[in-house]
């Protein structure tokens, strides 16, 4: 009896070339068969995945699959870019995973969109590509200054805050990887971006809400402050003079342990208004329009 064909990809790897499949043994005829049978999908054009393995991953491991595809058909000289990029390195996106591979030729013009792939069209010095995860890609830095040029300001602060938390990239580095893209568009906005960055924002929620803030003119916090309240040390997403501001995220009290981290989060807050503290707690939906803004500012008033 001839042994079954081997479809297991690698557990760092989804990603199953024909190529490489081929040099396994596995025939032609065989990978038609799995496709059919569904033991294995078609990512792109000699590309594929285990269907098990595919079904099971995240958005953005999809997204890198498909980032991997793309370069495996691509010709030399492209680099994962931007979005991906930002994905590879770790970081925070606020609308999470693109649904196109973002990718960068190292010239002046030649950009281009198809159904899967965005190609920029930028020079690269060597110093701002690297490689991760196999993959040729921008480095930190320069991941952070194109995305401060393309993405809107919000955007492009929250994966720049989580960029400096994550210790991948520095503000001087930063400043540098801007400077090398020399004068292109957005330019002037990603100096004000990079200005903005705080990588003791310890969320998207957290970055986006420092965005809002400064839109409604409501004065600069200092971000995580721990306070002492009887002993007893409490960190806090945000202080004014007095006023402790805490952005409540969907997974905030998620896990077995919900209801306790309930209970511990309504305490500490007790603790926090008993000690003359005022404490205003937001979600995502309060940033939709300027009520929370004109809370903040009236509670200030009141100091």
């Amino acid at each position: 009896m001839s042994a079954q064909p081997e479809f297991t990809s690698d557990e760092n790897d989804l990603l199953l070339t024909r190529r490489a499949l081929l040099r396994r043994g596995v025939t032609d005829a065989e990978i038609r068969t799995a496709k059919r049978g569904g033991t294995i999908v078609p990512i792109r054009r000699g590309c594929f995945a285990e269907t098990v393995q595919i079904t099971a991953a995240t958005s953005e491991e999809r997204h890198l699959l498909l980032a991997r595809a793309a370069l495996d058909a691509a010709s030399s000289g492209l680099v994962l870019s931007h979005q991906s990029a930002a994905l590879a390195w770790g970081f925070d996106l606020w609308r999470g995973a693109s649904e196109l591979v973002h990718l960068t030729t190292d010239r002046s013009t030649g950009g281009r969109v198809d159904r899967m792939r965005h190609v920029h069209a930028h020079l690269l010095d060597a110093v701002d590509v690297t490689e991760r995860l196999g993959l040729p890609i921008t480095t930190a830095a320069r991941t952070i200054a194109d995305l401060a040029c393309a993405l809107p300001f919000d955007e492009a602060v929250c994966v720049g805050d989580s960029a400096l938390r994550s210790q991948l990239a520095t503000p001087e580095l930063l400043a540098a990887a801007l400077a090398r893209c020399g004068r292109r568009r957005g330019t002037a906005k990603a100096r004000r971006v990079l200005s903005f960055l705080d990588g003791r924002s310890e969320s998207v929620g957290e970055s986006r809400s420092r965005v809002y803030f400064d839109r409604f003119d409501v004065p600069a916090s200092d971000p995580q402050v721990e306070i002492v309240v009887d002993g007893k040390t409490y960190r806090v997403d945000f202080l004014w003079d007095g006023i402790v501001g805490e952005f409540d995220g969907l997974s905030k009290y998620a896990g077995d342990q919900g209801g306790d981290a309930v209970v511990r989060e309504k305490l500490r807050e007790d603790a926090l208004r008993a000690a003359g503290y005022v404490v205003i707690r937001w979600t995502w939906a309060d940033l939709a329009d300027g009520r929370l803004a004109r809370r903040v500012l009236a509670a200030l008033v009141g100091r």
